[in-house]
């Protein structure tokens, strides 16, 4: 991770750690010391189509699992920015570990929004629990007395093989109406995991879908997304001290895959740059010398770095303002999305330069420059990274018709 171009020999992965306090500096070193272990066993985390368990464990075994969590269950009960400043630095080791890692990590700040009961269930006899998703609402649950029963195929489960719980999205009524969509959790053991993740990137990530069958979900294992999006749900009174619980999860959430995406971007321009420092085009001119290669490596190199910057200013300003206790209104969250959606398509737009430029090396399934590739593209397929419904909220704004007009 030490071997990098002079273009960011002097800038840190994932901000300054000059002011942060001890503890934080602590576990960002603690993540940055898996790196290597991640680089080694990427190949295998590809080949499986799921990260080795042995890197779970040493998530756990460093702490990083729990930052978002409640100190009532053990946990760090701390900063989203030190959160996603981890996801942003495991990915210079393995794209798809770090995106389980960030899926793992920030559904501890979603399980934490819950009714107490909800939280004493998943973390009262196992603190270390963890879980999975599919958030996209499949099905109408059917209303029985108690609660909800649930059945369908929830897609795009990433690290369910390492969960022990699923949060899933679903309609509490009528199926498509918005105003009733809802996050229910239910035990993974509950659910059958489809092995049908067969995919162009992100392989390791192991997402794959649950299979509910007529499952129970009681009434106290649910919260609804119209109040994690308001910042008002169950858990914003159960920790009135940690103003992570209560920020609008359209603030926040943006910050907790991008970071993937976005240095990838970094890790692609390093590679493209120490392969062409030395190579030859066609055997015979060297390709450092041609002013076209140094005007697409500028062009791109502006492109990601752009797009980190997006990323780190918008973390440390969203997290800040989120650490005053505030309220933050929709329209500060609809700008922060529309932010980090733009900074990833960036990235994206440079990975085909850089790709363009590599020539036909990155065809080749061995050459690492394609497999970045496949997985930025993947990633610009979820919807985090949507331009169409980043834009036009914020097009709205503009047009002076409101937020969630």
């Amino acid at each position: 991770m030490d071997d990098v171009t002079p273009h960011t020999a002097t800038v840190a992965r994932s901000g300054d750690d000059s002011a942060l306090p001890d503890h934080e500096r602590a576990l960002l070193q603690r993540a940055r010391a898996l790196i290597p272990r991640l680089v080694e066993r990427a190949p295998a985390a590809t080949a499986a189509r799921m990260v080795p368990s042995e890197t779970i464990a040493e998530y756990h075994d460093a702490g990083i699992i729990r930052i978002l969590q409640p100190r009532r269950f053990g946990g760090l009960q701390g900063r989203f920015s030190l959160f996603s400043r981890i996801v942003e630095e495991l990915t210079f080791g393995c794209a798809s570990s770090a995106w389980v890692y960030a899926v793992l990590a920030e559904h501890q700040w979603i399980i934490a929004q819950y009714p107490e009961q909800a939280q004493i269930d998943v973390w009262g006899a196992d603190p270390l629990a963890v879980a999975s998703s599919s958030l996209a609402p499949r099905a109408p649950a059917v209303k029985v007395s108690g609660g909800w029963r649930l059945s369908g195929r929830y897609t795009f489960s990433s690290g369910c093989d390492h969960a022990q719980w699923a949060i899933l999205g679903a309609f509490l009524g009528e199926a498509g109406d918005p105003r009733h969509i809802a996050y229910l959790l239910v035990p993974l053991a509950e659910t059958e995991i489809v092995d049908d993740w067969q995919v162009l990137g992100l392989a390791g990530t192991g997402s794959k879908s649950l299979l509910l069958r007529d499952v129970f979900v009681p009434e106290h294992r649910c919260v609804m997304v119209a109040d994690l999006f308001a910042g008002t749900p169950p858990g914003a009174a159960i920790y009135p001290g940690y103003p992570v619980v209560r920020a609008p999860r359209g603030y926040l959430v943006s910050y907790s895959l991008s970071p993937v995406g976005i240095a990838l971007g970094t890790r692609a321009l390093e590679l493209v740059c120490r392969d062409l420092s030395t190579r030859l085009s066609r055997g015979v001119a060297k390709m450092a010398d041609s002013e076209v290669v140094q005007m697409t490596i500028g062009e791109a190199a502006a492109a990601i770095d752009a797009a980190t910057l997006t990323l780190h200013h918008g973390r440390d300003h969203s997290c800040a303002e989120v650490s005053t206790g505030r309220r933050i209104t929709m329209a500060e969250a609809i700008k922060a999305r529309r932010d980090v959606v733009y900074a990833q398509h960036q990235v994206g737009w440079a990975l085909e330069r850089l790709c363009e430029l590599s020539g036909a090396r990155w065809v080749y399934d061995s050459d690492p420059l394609q497999e970045m590739r496949r997985d930025v593209m993947t990633i610009l397929t979820h919807f985090a990274a949507n331009r169409p419904a980043a834009y036009a909220a914020y097009g709205n704004i503009l047009l002076g018709r409101g937020p969630g007009h």
